[in-house]
């Protein structure tokens, strides 16, 4: 352990003890405290050890995706048709080619999360197309066919928060699957989903318990439309809803074009269909118009103030790009990353990265990997502003709107918070005695709750 001058010093109590406590449980920290200004380190204990660092590992995605795509960057979804245009009749399909966008009809988009559908209809429109002799067809080939990530627990896969990650998605690829219980030990009922999912079976296995708490877990495939739903939920709830991942988030995407057709007047002869299924011919199609997505800016703001897993993981593919040609990988973004990384002189002995969320627990990272890349990105860096601008303020914000709140900290640290089961941990930057400071805290807990770790870690950067 580290300890240099006399504000480090006011670290030193606190971070002894925090230290002790988890050597007694098996537990570990990985502490990098930084004066931004000077690049003293102030404080450092177990900084070399590369330790689970769940979604702080999302700093490492963003600030790469800044860096390299620029935050006025733009992800876009093309609209075409195949076939030839007489009289208001497509004899032909028209074709939803995916970009990777994850904001199509996200709950993030407020407002506009629907807009994308009155943009495609009008564009149908403009073309003068009055009936479509033929399918509605979604190709997601920007992206490879390996949604999940290998290194995913089981428990995680096919829950909102682990859907899969396509090149033409929609609605956060989830669905809302809602439940009634009745008794303590009792099965509940499955009342039905939200959007429409009439191919979508669950295998339910559920029981109500004596309980407030939500442990019910959706099992699945890729591309599996039977879903094993597991584990407990309240009893004597009337309506209940859990979310999990699309089975087939491309399809999705062209049902909800086929609908809002319908909707406008504009008959499709055919059923919506992906390319997985319905190849299509090699020439291009003639192009209607596109959608963008909110810079790059906005996403990573969601990504950092919401910790949206789904959002990371499609920057991760996108940043394959930079040197891969598509259809896009999350191995080849993990290269792409790595290599930048590399090239700016950090030590990369402190990255293990699996993934482009934290969510895997194979994951690992060190206090001084994070912290150095922290440092770059503050005094190297031409997204420099930007970035520290889109973490959300501590006490305030986000994911740490109650770390830190009504302490004298609140509103003067920048972080980016992650947790699991066995880690909670803080990373980004923080204004102390008028100092602008690094500040890495990662804490592999054990059977420590995560609260307490939390009293500690605010403990320690209050310095009492």
């Amino acid at each position: 352990m580290r300890i240099v001058g006399v504000t480090a010093v006011l670290f030193l109590s606190c971070t002894l003890a925090m230290m002790a406590q988890l050597t007694d449980v098996g537990g570990q920290a990985g502490v990098y405290v930084v004066e931004v200004s000077s690049g003293q380190v102030l404080t450092a204990s177990n900084e070399h050890i590369p330790l689970v660092p769940a979604s702080t590992l999302k700093l490492v995605t963003t600030a790469t995706a800044l860096e390299l795509l620029g935050p006025d960057h733009r992800f876009e979804t093309a609209l075409e048709y195949v076939g030839s245009v007489r009289e208001g009749v497509l004899k032909g399909d028209l074709v939803i080619r995916g970009g990777g966008d994850p904001s199509l009809g996200s709950r993030h988009m407020g407002e506009e999360q629907w807009a994308f559908l009155e943009t495609w209809v009008n564009q149908v429109k403009a073309a003068g197309i009055k009936q479509v002799y033929g399918h509605i067809v979604a190709d997601a080939s920007y992206f490879d066919e390996e949604p999940l990530s290998p290194f995913w627990l089981w428990e995680d896969i096919g829950n909102y928060y682990a859907a899969g990650v396509h090149g033409l998605g929609v609605h956060d690829n989830s669905y809302t699957l809602h439940l009634r219980s009745g008794a303590p030990g009792s099965q509940p009922i499955i009342l039905g989903t939200e959007p429409s999912l009439p191919h979508l079976h669950v295998d339910n296995h559920l029981m109500a318990a004596d309980n407030n708490k939500d442990s019910a877990y959706l099992y699945v495939q890729p591309w599996i439309w039977t879903r094993s739903l597991y584990g407990t939920m309240p009893a004597n709830r009337a309506d209940f809803s859990i979310k999990g991942d699309l089975p087939d988030p491309p399809l999705q995407a062209a049902v909800y074009l086929y609908e809002a057709l319908k909707k406008a007047g504009i008959s499709v002869q055919e059923p919506a269909v992906t390319v997985r299924s319905y190849p299509l011919p090699r020439s291009s199609g003639v192009r209607l118009g596109v959608v963008c997505s909110p810079p790059l800016r906005r996403l990573v703001e969601i990504i950092l103030h919401h910790s949206d897993n789904h959002y990371a993981e499609c920057l991760l593919r996108h940043l394959a790009a930079v040197r891969f040609a598509p259809p896009l990988t999350a191995r080849n973004g993990l290269a792409v990353i790595q290599q930048h990384w590399q090239s700016t002189g950090l030590d990369m002995s402190g990255l293990i990265m699996v993934d482009g969320s934290g969510l895997s627990p194979v994951n690992r990272l060190s206090a001084r990997f994070l912290g150095q890349l922290l440092m770059h990105m503050a005094t190297r860096s031409e997204q420099s502003k930007v970035f520290e601008a889109l973490l959300p303020r501590a006490g305030l914000e986000g994911t740490v709107s109650n770390f830190l709140a009504n302490t004298p900290l609140a509103g003067k640290a920048r972080l980016k918070s992650g947790s699991n089961q066995y880690t909670t941990a803080y990373a980004g930057y923080c204004l102390r005695n008028g100092s602008k400071q690094v500040v890495v805290l990662v804490v592999n807990h054990g059977l420590i709750s995560r609260q307490q770790v939390r009293n500690d870690l605010t403990d320690f950067l209050l310095g009492r």
